[in-house]
């Protein structure tokens, strides 16, 4: 496999690339599978990657997310992820709840 760095002006063009790249992901399980299995991140780091998704018209009911990384938190606790990718994300687009996995 080749890998390939890019160096990226400043942090909205990182979100760009990495939006381009995960929507590219997305369509391309969806296409070989029927359905894009994410596991999603922690931490603020992945916070306006999840806000440029939720901003995209996607096939909803066709992608499961699952925790990741997760604080031993309440999931309403100001430190939960799930609480992050819920408010950046998955609160702001029709995915089904049982696409929604612990």
């Amino acid at each position: 496999m080749n890998k390939q760095v890019k160096l990226l002006p400043n942090k909205e063009k990182l979100i760009e690339e990495a939006l381009d790249i995960s929507l590219s992901k997305i369509e391309a399980a969806i296409a070989e599978r029927g359905q894009c299995t994410i596991a999603l991140a922690g931490g603020n780091t992945p916070r306006p990657l999840y806000e440029s998704i939720a901003n995209q018209n996607l096939p909803w009911d066709k992608i499961h997310v699952f925790w990741g990384d997760e604080r031993y938190v309440a999931p309403d606790h100001p430190d939960s992820n799930q609480k992050m990718a819920r408010q950046a994300w998955l609160d702001q687009v029709p995915i089904p709840p049982t696409n929604v996995h612990p």
